[in-house]
């Protein structure tokens, strides 16, 4: 029997392709309307924060007032050097400006349209009307808790990368191989140096795309789009993570590791499953055991996300620093694995706020 949150998401996919039909016509042309109308219905108020060479975008929609994890998030970007521009598709209170403040450099209120993707164009669109061009951009929403870990260093391996556009998970679909222009990098994660920044591909691409509150011709133009054009041009390009990079970690660890990866994997395919549980009863002290846990992972990430079905192994490995918050039946089974390795010392804790909101979306 199909399960019904399998049945449901086919569902919801069917009825987004289905009002992208007409959003395809009537999009360009409202598109254009708000851009006769741009800056102005933007709400935007000033930060304690100083503007300094690095600047992040970071989009959220928090309508029922800003978390203790976004709050998070806006220290660390500030206490690596970056001015944080908080765009946000929800209102913004005082409560929250006074929360976040010490932290941000501006923030800018704007209608919820367009997801993420409307809010990126927006928050780069300002930056040019400021006349602020930073030496590197971070592009991130408040679909994953950032950072996982304070002394993470995705931010100094990607600055210290000679690629001018970085994300942190590349996704690449089979058959091809994780390569400087293959597939794409997910759209909860980009930093982009000046050299980008001013090219025309960038600029083109952002003045051109049109947004759209259906989701499934956002991901199309937007996640797809964004990383598609910039690889099309030749963009020295890096992609931090990636299902390739996660095999060839995996591929050189012990048994012992190997069989903690399968107690902390997630799955929701039970052919899968049940061939994990079979591992997990053999004898692990074999060369051939080894094998087949490297076969059976393989196989697992060659059909779902390698961080979503081994946050264990991929944050031990990998130092990957991001959790992805979205209700997707792997993910939250994935966040429950996330929380037993973090309750048995395996995987570090991070800091309790983050810690009880990841708690909280697994019930």
């Amino acid at each position: 029997m199909i399960p019904a949150w399998k049945i449901r998401r086919e569902l919801e996919t069917a009825r987004q392709q289905l009002q992208a039909i007409p959003e395809r016509l009537i999009g360009p042309a409202r598109q254009r309307r708000l851009d006769r109308q741009f800056p102005n219905g933007f709400r935007v108020m000033n930060g304690a924060a100083s503007l300094g060479p690095k600047v992040a975008i970071f989009l959220v929609y928090q309508p029922r007032g800003m978390s203790a994890s976004a709050v998070a998030t806006c220290r660390h970007l500030s206490e690596r050097g970056y001015s944080v521009v908080l765009v946000a598709n929800s209102p913004v209170s005082a409560a929250d400006e006074q929360a976040l403040g010490p932290w941000v450099w501006r923030f800018v209120e704007r209608p919820n349209f367009g997801y993420d993707f409307g809010g990126y164009r927006d928050g780069i669109r300002l930056l040019w009307h400021w006349c602020v061009s930073p030496e590197s951009l971070i592009i991130l929403n408040d679909s994953v808790w950032f950072p996982l870990d304070p002394n993470e260093t995705m931010l100094a391996s990607m600055e210290a990368s000679n690629a001018g556009f970085l994300g942190a998970l590349r996704h690449v679909d089979l058959p091809e191989a994780d390569s400087e222009h293959a597939g794409i990098f997910l759209s909860y994660f980009f930093l982009i140096k000046r050299a980008v920044l001013t090219s025309e591909v960038f600029v083109n691409y952002w003045n051109d795309y049109v947004s759209t509150s259906n989701k499934y011709l956002t991901v199309r133009r937007g996640e797809r789009g964004f990383s598609r054009t910039l690889f099309a041009a030749g963009v020295p390009s890096e992609g931090l993570y990636s299902r390739d990079r996660f095999m060839a970690a995996v591929e050189q660890q012990s048994a012992a590791f190997l069989r903690q990866t399968l107690v902390y994997g997630a799955y929701t395919d039970p052919g899968l499953e049940r061939a994990r549980d079979a591992l997990l009863q053999a004898d692990a002290t074999s060369e051939a055991w080894r094998t087949q846990a490297i076969d059976h992972i393989r196989a697992v990430v060659n059909k779902r996300n390698f961080h979503s079905s081994f946050c264990f192994a991929s944050i031990r490995l990998l130092g990957i620093p991001l959790l992805k918050k979205n209700k997707g039946e792997l993910q939250v089974r994935m966040r429950r694995q996330y929380l037993r390795a973090v309750m048995a010392g395996d995987l570090p804790a991070p800091e309790q706020a983050v810690l009880a909101e990841i708690e909280a979306s697994t019930r």
